[in-house]
């Protein structure tokens, strides 16, 4: 997997850390895409549009949260090609849009800014997220102002706060947090980020740097299956107007493999939601395992519907 990290002294480290996870990607590299395109590997690891907004979000919320990714502009070119279809990115990952719109008002009047300024939108559960795009700062501060946040700082950009509530903007990045018990996402990328995450470099790798959206359920101990160290699902479009779903989920022996095989088979059944879904296993040491189906709209398949109803999910994060 070539991966060019711009912090030096790093890449060396990395490429010994992630040489036994490389090995678990045979699940993903041969797969093919909806629509014709290649899936898996090709056009991964080039440092694409998931990886940059993952370089945002520090190293350390890579545990304990779920991380939400949307790729806003796609996703909007999408919605307005199949509403049905891809109905349940309407928000797309953009947190107080689902605010405004409920209360009837515009967004550029309350927020300073639409979805069409935002480029991605990486959120962090519960109640943060960072948004990259083009941002008016002057628009931002005078809407937020107006509602009664205070403006904290200034100078190359803005933090405004109303109570709890904390938001962040410069020309190309907003971030924001609903209350203390989350960090505010940070307008420079960190020193240390989610995309530096060996785990995390992998499971990019399966689901293709093109997903126009996924959701990484996080790699906290304790958290998972025994031996399923993290896992994802990303839907990618086709050049058909199709569009699939891929679960990655990266483990750390052929037993931990298994556990996860054993926990999704059942729901790939004839008569199940996920009948006649791809469900494939990985070699090397850190096998990889993938479950891939065509989505489909009113059925619980729409990309992003995992998030909805959690049915694979909770398979892989059970009550403990």
């Amino acid at each position: 997997m070539a991966w060019h990290d711009r912090r030096t002294g790093r890449a060396v480290a990395a490429a010994v850390l992630t040489a036994a996870l490389t090995a678990g990607l045979a699940a993903c590299g041969a797969d093919t895409g909806p629509g014709g395109n290649a899936g898996g590997a090709d056009g991964a690891g080039s440092g694409g549009r998931l990886s940059a907004a993952l370089d945002g979000i520090p190293a350390d919320a890579g545990g304990e949260a779920a991380l939400t990714y949307v790729d806003v502009r796609e996703a909007r070119r999408l919605l307005g090609e199949d509403g049905e279809l891809y109905g349940g990115l309407d928000g797309f990952g953009i947190p107080e849009l689902a605010h405004v719109r409920y209360d009837g008002g515009s967004p550029r009047a309350a927020l300073g800014f639409d979805a069409a300024d935002v480029d991605t939108s990486v959120q962090l559960t519960p109640g943060a997220a960072r948004l990259t795009g083009r941002f008016d700062v002057a628009a931002v501060t005078a809407a937020l102002t107006k509602r009664g946040w205070k403006e904290e700082r200034t100078g190359g950009g803005a933090l405004l706060s109303d109570g709890p509530a904390r938001t962040a903007v410069s020309g190309d990045v907003r971030s924001s947090t609903a209350g203390p018990e989350n960090a505010l996402p940070p307008l420079t990328a960190p020193e240390r980020s989610v995309a530096d995450d060996p785990a995390y470099r992998s499971v990019v790798r399966c689901l293709g740097e093109d997903v126009f959206a996924a959701t990484f359920y996080g790699t906290r101990p304790g958290r998972n299956l025994p031996g399923l160290t993290l896992f994802a699902i990303g839907a990618r479009a086709g050049t058909d107007g199709s569009s699939r779903e891929r679960l990655c989920a990266l483990t750390v022996s052929a037993d931990g493999a298994r556990r996860v095989t054993d926990a999704l088979k059942p729901r790939t059944a004839e008569g199940e939601r996920f009948a006649g879904a791809t469900l494939r296993t990985g070699g090397g040491p850190a096998p990889m395992v993938t479950m891939e189906w065509p989505n489909r709209a009113g059925t619980g398949l729409r990309p992003g519907d995992q998030n909805r109803t959690g049915e694979l999910p909770r398979l892989l994060m059970p009550p403990r």
